[in-house]
């Protein structure tokens, strides 16, 4: 008996020796966790920090909006910005990706990363400029209710993404600008007269003249028209006129290109055609036109039946 008494408290020794050491585990567990937690805590913290410290530390302003190569295709919009680092250290660009919105909907989004570090000294300011690519028919093939509008309204949204000297990313800093730009449409034209001032053996006197419409909703300044004019497959006229007249806001001008003939130098092939009631005729021509925006040069190839005004 007293053998089974002793084995009995030897029983639960061991048990509550067990006890003690499952605690110890459990408490050493739960140490454990609460350290984990508390350095996942300390992680977002310092990240949190960090990302905080960026947007206290660089400033982004929109100096300007600058619209380029205009084109009958489309244009470019660039945004210029000043990125102001007021902190003792330095920052580098390392980053951004935007969106941008026309009248509501989205047309672009980039994400990009920059093989070239860009920096931004410490209690200095840079300049950058931010161009978007806009290409009018990919525009209207997205918003087809802007094709018959004369600008558009958008807005550029995004990240600019800064890192330390390494390349590590310290944080973003949210950009968001807003502007509008013109939708161009190439002026349309058509032969509006051929007619004959005096005739004779030797040659004629012809007032010809094309008519230019402007659809845009601003003003364009022809500064040249280099052309060439063909009656039957015949060239009667070639020659450059400095443009001085201005094409109104969707309005339209005449331009007044006289030929003087001579039909023993052109031929009496040619000389016929001038008692026909209408001829085929066709002007091709390069016109260079100035905006506010810049200069451009434009095509035209017209062909058609003209009545022959006598």
């Amino acid at each position: 008996m007293e053998f089974v008494f002793l084995k009995k408290d030897e029983d639960e020794t061991k048990k509550r020796r067990e006890g003690k050491r499952k605690l110890m585990v459990i408490r050493k567990k739960k140490k454990s966790v609460i350290i984990f937690i508390i350095g996942l805590i300390s992680v977002f913290f310092l990240a949190n920090h960090s990302l905080a410290d960026v947007k206290k530390d660089i400033k982004v302003d929109l100096e300007s909006k600058v619209i380029q190569d205009l084109s009958p295709e489309g244009l470019t919009l660039t945004f210029y910005l000043k990125i102001i680092n007021s902190s003792s250290k330095d920052y580098y660009l390392a980053s951004y990706d935007y969106r941008f919105i026309v009248q509501q909907a989205e047309y672009l989004k980039m994400s990009t990363s920059l093989e070239d570090l860009i920096k931004v000294p410490a209690r200095q300011e840079i300049f950058i400029a931010w161009p978007v690519k806009v290409t009018y028919q990919h525009l209207f093939d997205t918003i087809p209710s802007l094709e018959n509008e004369l600008k558009a309204v958008c807005y550029l949204s995004g990240r600019l993404g800064l890192a330390n000297r390494k390349g590590k990313l310290k944080g973003q800093v949210p950009v968001a600008f807003s502007g509008e730009f013109p939708l161009f449409k190439k002026p349309k034209a058509r032969i509006s007269k051929f007619k004959i001032n005096q005739i004779s053996i030797g040659g004629a006197d012809i007032d010809f003249r094309v008519l230019f419409i402007n659809e845009n909703g601003f003003e364009l300044l022809v500064d040249r028209i280099k052309y060439k004019i063909l009656i039957g497959g015949h060239k009667i006229g070639e020659g450059e006129i400095s443009g001085d007249k201005n094409l109104p806001p969707q309005g339209e001008k005449e331009f007044h290109l006289p030929l003087l003939l001579n039909f023993f130098e052109l031929g009496r092939e040619v000389a016929g055609f001038f008692q026909l009631a209408e001829v085929n005729c066709r002007f091709s021509a390069e016109v260079e036109i100035r905006t506010v925006w810049g200069r451009m040069t434009l095509p035209y190839n017209l062909e058609s039946k003209v009545a022959i005004e006598k």
